[in-house]
């Protein structure tokens, strides 16, 4: 999954002064009737300070490479935002998601395994306070510093929204984003990030328990977008995706 969906994930960077930026968000190249567009939260742009650019990453150099401001955008609950851009996919660094990877809405089975994969923007770990002192940023005219981040997970049970009035249960989904997690099956535990910098991931349902209840055979490209990432909780540890149907239908694409 990870070298599936990798390639088309793209960190986010946010420059307010010429030579300096910072990790502020993730994207994902999304191709819809011919045009090449990046995806990612309206936080993820609403939040960017006075004078401030946004720029992606789609190789095969370290450059980051601007957008503009056109941004298209929806709020909560739906808290996303497109751009369309120029072609990527020449360099075979990065492509965007074919159209119809996108599920028609979330319909994911019991226990499934969910997917994704951010750019978390800080050094801290997933409870530390993400101070400006942990940011990732530029230094000392170098490249900007960005790790993939890709996890395996699943939605957490019993849980409706209590305590949070942005969940919608009928929009939203809470995923499990523990303190710590295991790299390898039986391996040991390890600290996982602070999420803050993983808005804008898009979810995948990987299909992988649906084609073992069924007995099928299964490979990552049998994966599909279920949900678009925009939060994260404490209590409890989850990240909240809105469903990919509502996402979909809020832009109308097609």
């Amino acid at each position: 999954m990870r070298d599936w969906v990798l390639r088309f994930v793209t960190p986010i960077s946010m420059s307010a002064a010429a030579g300096h930026g910072v990790s502020w968000g993730t994207g994902t190249y999304l191709e819809v009737a011919d045009q090449h567009m990046l995806l990612t939260n309206n936080h993820v742009v609403s939040e960017v300070p006075e004078g401030g650019r946004l720029a992606h990453l789609p190789g095969p150099t370290d450059d980051f490479i601007a957008v503009g401001d056109n941004w298209t955008r929806r709020s909560l609950p739906i808290d996303a935002a497109f751009i369309r851009i120029r072609p990527v996919g020449l360099t075979g660094m990065k492509e965007p998601v074919p159209y119809n990877l996108l599920e028609p809405r979330y319909s994911a089975v019991e226990d499934e395994q969910l997917f994704w994969i951010g750019y978390p923007g800080y050094t801290a770990e997933r409870h530390d306070a993400p101070t400006e002192a942990r940011q990732r940023m530029t230094r000392f005219g170098g490249p900007l510093e960005s790790r993939a981040l890709p996890m395996l997970s699943q939605v957490i049970r019993d849980w409706s929204g209590e305590g949070e009035d942005a969940f919608n249960p009928d929009v939203h989904l809470a995923v499990h984003y523990p303190a710590e997690a295991q790299r390898t099956a039986n391996g040991p535990a390890v600290a996982l990030p602070h999420p803050k910098g993983m808005s804008g991931s898009l979810l995948w349902d990987t299909k992988f328990v649906a084609n073992r209840r069924k007995g099928a055979p299964w490979s990552a490209s049998d994966a599909r977008v279920c949900g678009l990432v925009w939060a994260a909780l404490d209590h409890p540890e989850i990240v909240i995706a809105t469903k990919i149907e509502h996402v979909k239908s809020s832009f109308n694409w097609l």
